[in-house]
């Protein structure tokens, strides 16, 4: 998502308010951010930088950035040479992501002088440079040597120079004749967009397929070189599933369904400053729900191969039968043993009297191998009946890690999160010092049926426990995924029957807040909530019910959006 040339431009136009000011305060939160404070005009601004391969980019922020106890010596060289300097200009290079702030500094005897600071923001090629009055390099935050580029190195004492350019037309220079002859030149095996990449300067990607999928490529370009040559900048934030993906300066419309582009209500740095927190935060949450999957999967292939085993020694247990024929033939034959025999042929009167050989303990009576035949027959009994149950309890906790790595998968904020990991670490002794400080649980995801119906899904197991044993009435209807991990919702009947078309919109809400969420069908029980009851001792969500009805559902995303109300 890079911060084109033309994107950077119209910050630039906003950041001019910033001239004049004055530097109270720096920090460096992080190797790769800058933040200065400015008093500019008696307002007081929080400048940003950041040279993060990542997130390259120069805005003001309202974000609060942690200033280390100890700063780096990067921080301190910009201290020394910056704090109480005055911003004299703000300037972006042509065409280029490359903006040069000057200041108005002192230097240690008191002689006025001009430094600056140079944001270089090109993706992994960013860099913030100190620049001396003599125009060389006094230190950057990435230090580059010979060894790394021989064509531009960047290290302290060197005469600073702009990056090489990329040898790409500067689009606000061309006329329609220039523009026309270029399209002519495009290959044809390659796409407009990227033939437009190749060629132009300054331009996204995504801004250079709203181009190419224009009607008319040529009007469309001229018509946005026209409203940037005016500044005529409009910030707009691409969504996708809800989640911010890029930023540009001017309306899109290339994209629809699952992708929409919004005008942003706010000036280009609000727009950047909520972008990046807004994926800052979505990129920790994943990074914290994947540490939760990972967690609860582990748990879940544990608990499998300790199934399997189960099973491995079940089977024997469930051929005990011949122990105890063994057992009864060796009694019937005290007569015939030999002492220190290895085995015993009989009769076998189980089998048709066919002859069947027996080993023996050499060191035991026949009578003692016999005792030891009924002994095993009736320690496989008992096994069997241990690992059966064993297995039956197995089977329900598989169930319960099932549904556990169904809600990580739908995690959308912190609260879901920190109650996860509460039912995770959950114990009787943790619930009983929990309960006076108890936090107020977080409201399961509230709906409105087309008919004005309301009902409710829980996000996770603990709301899903809330939603059903306590907020719902016992005459409400209650839906889930047929045999598969899911939610649990709850349509509020104010003690009327639902009509089906909200029934139906219901059991499409439980179909896609289950594992079956990519399924083009799902079998949805439905029952009344007086039905489902929650077995001592269950783990949280885990609950059985009886006397339902199962309707077919479809997981519908587009009718989630629609009926989700606050």
């Amino acid at each position: 998502m890079p911060l084109d040339a033309f994107c950077l431009a119209a910050v630039v136009d906003e950041l001019q308010m910033l001239v004049g000011g004055k530097v109270d305060k720096i920090v460096q939160p992080s190797e790769t951010e800058i933040q200065m404070a400015v008093r500019s005009e008696r307002e007081n601004f929080k400048l940003l930088i950041s040279c993060n391969p990542s997130a390259a980019r120069l805005h003001l922020t309202n974000v609060a950035r942690e200033n280390p106890y100890a700063p780096p010596m990067f921080c301190m060289l910009l201290r020394k040479h910056f704090l109480g300097a005055r911003i004299m200009r703000i300037t972006q290079a042509p065409c280029e992501r490359v903006v040069t702030i000057t200041f108005d500094t002192f230097d240690e005897i008191g002689v006025r002088n001009e430094k600056s600071v140079v944001c270089e923001l090109m993706g992994r090629h960013s860099n913030i440079i100190i620049v001396g009055t003599d125009n060389r390099i006094m230190e950057c935050v990435k230090r580059v040597d010979l060894q790394m580029s021989e064509e531009r190195p960047v290290l302290p004492g060197l005469l600073y120079c702009f990056p090489p350019t990329q040898r790409k037309r500067n689009p606000l220079d061309l006329s329609e004749n220039d523009f026309a002859t270029m399209l002519k030149l495009k290959p044809e095996n390659m796409a407009t967009d990227d033939y437009l990449l190749s060629e132009l300067g300054g331009m996204s990607p995504l801004v250079c397929r709203e181009v190419a999928n224009a009607p008319d490529v040529t009007t469309a370009f001229f018509e946005l070189m026209s409203r940037v040559k005016s500044r005529s900048f409009t910030p707009c934030i691409i969504y996708e599933n809800d989640k911010p993906k890029d930023y540009t300066y001017t309306p899109i419309n290339q994209y629809s369904g699952i992708v929409r582009a919004e005008i942003f209500d706010g000036s280009f740095s609000q727009m950047l400053d909520q972008f990046y927190t807004s994926r800052d935060i979505l990129n920790s949450l994943q990074q914290k729900a994947k540490d939760y999957h990972k967690s609860a999967q582990n748990q879940k292939a544990k608990l499998i191969r300790k199934m399997e085993l189960q099973r491995a020694e079940l089977e024997p247990a469930r051929n005990r039968e011949r122990l105890r024929q063994v057992g009864d033939l060796l009694m019937a034959n005290l007569h015939r043993a030999e002492r220190g025999a290895s085995e015993i042929e009989v009769e076998d009167f189980y089998d048709d009297n066919k002859s069947a050989k027996i080993p023996l303990d050499s060191k035991k009576s026949l009578q003692q191998n016999a005792a030891k035949a009924y002994k095993d027959y009736s320690k496989a009994k008992n096994a069997e009946i241990l690992l059966t149950k064993q297995l039956e309890i197995g089977a329900q906790e598989l169930e319960y890690w099932e549904s556990v790595l169904e809600e990580i998968s739908r995690v959308s904020t912190e609260k879901d999160l920190l109650e996860i990991k509460e039912e995770l670490s959950f114990s009787p002794k943790q619930a009983k010092s929990k309960q006076k400080n108890k936090e107020k649980p977080a409201m399961p995801i509230a709906f409105k049926s087309s008919e004005g119906i309301r009902f409710y899904a829980g996000r996770n197991n603990k709301q899903n426990d809330h939603l059903t044993l306590k907020m719902a009435d016992k005459n409400d209807i209650w839906l889930h995924t047929q045999k598969i991990p899911g939610c649990h919702v709850v349509i509020d009947t104010s003690g009327e029957r639902p009509s089906e078309q909200t029934l139906y919109e219901a059991a499409c809400i439980a179909a896609l807040y289950s594992q079956a969420s990519a399924s083009p069908k799902v079998n949805v029980d439905y029952t009344k909530v007086k039905n489902v009851k929650k077995p001592a001792g269950a783990k949280p969500g885990m609950v059985i019910y009886n006397d339902f009805k199962t309707i077919f559902a479809v997981p519908d995303k587009d009718l989630a959006e629609r009926l989700k109300t606050k």
